[in-house]
């Protein structure tokens, strides 16, 4: 299975959640494959004051998973869940480009924050730490 992982289950892991920790783990183990937006990548690393030691650290976590660029596809995808989405329910546009790049890659989303994507007609969004 495809898992597109949303930043904030990522900033668990960092702060040291232990169910962050199970998610990344069943990467390692084959349980499913991990990927990752771009827009992720820029999210972790725009911490403020962030330290070269922290910077280091997320960049190495970061191989843990695949990434997918936002290319064209992806792009227009987001404009459109936007062109949709973003007056009747607050679509933020990087919410969109997860969004649109969990549907390019017929992937699952893991996120915690399920109301930013329930909305969505036809985009699988998981809350990994609810599930049996």
């Amino acid at each position: 299975m495809k898992v597109v992982f949303d930043t904030n289950i990522i900033i668990d892991h960092l702060k040291g959640m232990p169910q962050a920790h199970e998610q990344l783990k069943n990467i390692e183990k084959g349980v499913f494959e991990g990927y990752i937006s771009t827009i992720t990548v820029m999210e972790l690393l725009s911490a403020p004051r962030i330290t070269e030691q922290r910077h280091e650290l997320i960049r190495n976590l970061l191989e843990t998973f695949d990434h997918i660029l936002v290319d064209k596809k992806i792009a227009a995808t987001a404009g459109k869940l936007l062109s949709m989405y973003r007056v009747s329910h607050g679509l933020d546009p990087m919410d969109a480009l997860i969004a649109a790049t969990t549907f390019v890659n017929e992937a699952v989303l893991f996120t915690l924050n399920k109301r930013h994507f329930r909305y969505i007609e036809g985009l699988v969004s998981i809350n990994p730490y609810l599930e049996d």
